[in-house]
């Protein structure tokens, strides 16, 4: 929350220009966006995609997001090739004046699946952020930080449900085990008491001269 407070705040005194909005894709599907950007335009997007799952739009790590930049004035030169998780951002300076094209294509097991993307388009001049570099510095840095901290999360969540799920599969085993020697003990003894009821029956009626 302090990181987007701060990059608010900073891109407000260098008079960026923020371009915001969501559409709605499926898996696969390519939507570009145009601009015309000035030699030294500095080029920043955030994006997060959603998947709705019945009827609702929430997040999945198994959506991932392919985001490119190509110079159309150039043949559609390539300047920017970048694949990420469902959520992140990128950042792009333009090293010659002309239109690019903002491209971006969302990939997920389910190609019938609809999804939402939210894209924020930010635009500023290099030359503007040289004397706040330092605090550009400081706030991709936290920026950094903060997705090391998520990937650590993650990591730790995995590793959680990997133990868990060992420890039931240990419990499903022990008790499958436990039920088959009480199954076999259970027949062992019937098949006994069976015979021990038939030989006292066999002597039974062989003392009272029935057979």
């Amino acid at each position: 929350m302090r990181l987007k407070i701060v990059r608010l705040i900073v891109f407000l005194m260098i008079k960026k220009l923020v371009l915001g909005l969501h559409f709605y894709m499926k898996p696969g599907e390519v939507r570009c966006f145009y601009e015309d950007l000035a030699e030294g335009a500095i080029l920043i997007g955030d994006f997060d995609a959603q998947v709705e799952r019945n009827g609702r739009f929430e997040e999945d790590f198994g959506l991932k997001m392919t985001v490119t930049v190509d110079e159309t004035f150039d043949n559609d030169h390539r300047v920017l090739n970048m694949k990420n998780s469902h959520t992140g951002d990128f950042m792009f300076t333009a090293l010659e004046s002309g239109e690019h094209r903002v491209c971006v294509k969302p990939t997920f097991s389910n190609m019938n699946a609809n999804l939402r993307i939210f894209l924020e388009l930010e635009f500023a001049n290099v030359q503007s952020l040289d004397s706040r570099r330092m605090g550009q510095m400081e706030s991709l840095r936290s920026r950094v930080l903060q997705l090391l901290d998520r990937v650590d999360r993650i990591r730790k969540e995995q590793k959680e449900i990997m133990k868990r799920e060992a420890k039931f599969r240990d419990q499903s085993e022990s008790t499958n085990s436990r039920i088959m020697v009480w199954s076999c003990i259970q027949l062992i003894v019937l098949f006994g008491t069976c015979v021990f009821q038939m030989r006292y029956l066999k002597n039974f009626f062989i003392k009272e001269k029935v057979i």
